[in-house]
């Protein structure tokens, strides 16, 4: 004859709360780059077929007739915009980029802005994924050395 014994419940240690708390910042964490990478992909599956025959055309015009692409996206970046854009890639924020060009936090702010401006993005992550597909910034700009493009 076996006595079940009545389980207790005891206090979670502390490690076992941060691991759990942990664990559930992880999830919100996953969620929210999950939702961020649907959205642009969704973007850059809708324009990706008309990218690639613009480019194989040789011209961006028919894109901007179609409404597909905003105007601005034809301007290019003046070399500081670039500066600021392959730091952002890099995920860099604004005060890390600020130091790193020796510029006010407010400056980097401001060609942001007008990088936003040029490429019709709505945010950072949108800016780096227009200027990739345009070609202004390559995977090679983000991954080599920062002392090279001052």
């Amino acid at each position: 004859m076996s006595l079940a014994q009545p389980t207790e419940t005891r206090p979670l240690t502390w490690r076992e709360e941060l691991t759990h708390d942990l664990a559930g910042a992880t999830e919100k964490t996953r969620a929210a780059w999950l939702s961020q990478r649907t959205v642009v992909a969704t973007y850059l599956g809708a324009v990706m077929p008309h990218l690639e025959a613009s480019f194989h055309r040789g011209r961006l015009g028919h894109l901007r007739d179609r409404e597909m692409l905003p105007p601005s996206l034809t301007h290019p970046l003046t070399g500081r915009e670039k500066q600021v854009i392959v730091r952002v890639a890099r995920g860099m924020s604004n005060a890390e980029t600020g130091a790193d060009l020796c510029l006010a936090e407010d400056t980097i702010k401001t060609h942001l802005r007008r990088i936003y401006k040029k490429t019709g993005a709505h945010d950072r992550a949108h800016a780096v994924a227009l200027l990739l597909i345009r070609g202004d910034i390559t995977a090679a700009n983000v991954l080599e050395p920062l002392d090279d493009d001052r």
